[in-house]
């Protein structure tokens, strides 16, 4: 299948990691200036971030890439959805697929829809969490993602560097108070993000699919090594793509999306156009219409500009 033209696309999906950020975790200048010119060339084609991360977490990406510049208001959005013209000449509002698909807002950064691990769910997985990795008698730390924060029981090493290195809010609250919140139902929680050595998460990966088998409502992904997530089934990026085709009333032959990993291939099954990254594992680039250049080379912005410029 050859790359599409302009004209067929009205939504552009991307991951984070690995593919709109180069091999040191940057936004290149390269690739920042390419999407901003699509942007501004394209104002009526929503371009969406799809992260493991929260809301909180993509903010710097959002202002970088001017997400968020010279946007409609909601009642222009509200007469363009109805008229189909863009009589402001603004951009049109850009959603998000955060925690890895659990959490969706629109382009006013509210929440649209989200879901939850069951209580018995997130103590199942506690379990399996701390059995395993106090085995091994290795550090570790797990993330709690609430809607748009996310919280740590404490602040060690990859709390204070997701706080520091990423800009990315975050909330302590020992383990007991945070449980307590559960079980009042005074907090729910959308998916737990393990933090760990290298080695150790790949020993606790093969722990997952045990685990996942046998707890079927349950699914975990991975798109960094030292860290693997747990999610309710109904977690994904793709069904993150599905809540935006209802919500932006477009379909999937519509869709232009871009990725790396494993969590990405929901996403390309719910898109015509998959674009992957050179670095990308071989089972997306198996699913894709197009292998770009890597992330290291600004794989994304070297396709956007063949597409749309």
């Amino acid at each position: 299948m050859s790359l599409p033209k302009p004209s067929d696309i009205k939504l552009i999906v991307t991951d984070v990691d690995g593919t709109i950020l180069n091999h040191k975790c940057q936004l290149s200048e390269k690739t920042k200036n390419v999407v901003r010119e699509v942007l501004k060339k394209y104002m009526n084609i929503p371009f969406v971030i799809a992260t493991g991360k929260s809301i909180q977490g993509t903010m710097m990406l959002r202002n970088d890439l001017g997400l968020d510049e010279n946007l409609m208001s909601k009642e222009e959005y509200r007469n363009f959805v109805t008229t189909n013209q863009n009589l402001s000449q603004k951009r049109i509002p850009s959603p998000a697929i955060c925690a890895n698909g659990c959490v969706i807002y629109d382009g006013y950064k509210e929440i649209q829809d989200q879901i939850y691990l069951t209580t018995e769910e997130l103590l199942k997985s506690l379990d399996l969490i701390d059995n395993f990795f106090t085995k091994l008698n290795i550090d570790y730390e797990v993330a709690f993602y609430v809607g748009s924060y996310t919280y740590f029981n404490a602040d060690k090493y990859h709390s204070s560097r997701i706080r520091d290195d990423f800009k990315e809010p975050i909330r302590i609250l020992p383990r007991n108070e945070l449980l307590e919140k559960v079980h009042n139902n005074t907090l729910k929680i959308n998916k737990l993000c393990i933090f760990s050595e290298v080695e150790a998460i790949t020993g606790f990966r093969s722990e997952l699919e045990t685990f996942t088998k046998n707890n079927t409502s349950l699914i975990y992904a991975q798109g960094d090594p030292y860290c693997i997530d747990i999610m309710p089934l109904l977690g994904n990026k793709g069904q993150g793509i599905q809540a935006l085709k209802k919500l932006l009333h477009v379909n999937s032959d519509n869709i232009l999306c871009f990725g790396d990993g494993n969590n990405d291939l929901t996403m390309f099954q719910e898109c015509k156009y998959g674009i992957a990254m050179g670095n990308a594992i071989d089972a997306l680039k198996a699913k894709s219409v197009y292998v770009t250049k890597s992330n290291a080379e600004d794989g994304l912005a070297f396709a956007l500009e063949k597409i749309f410029l």
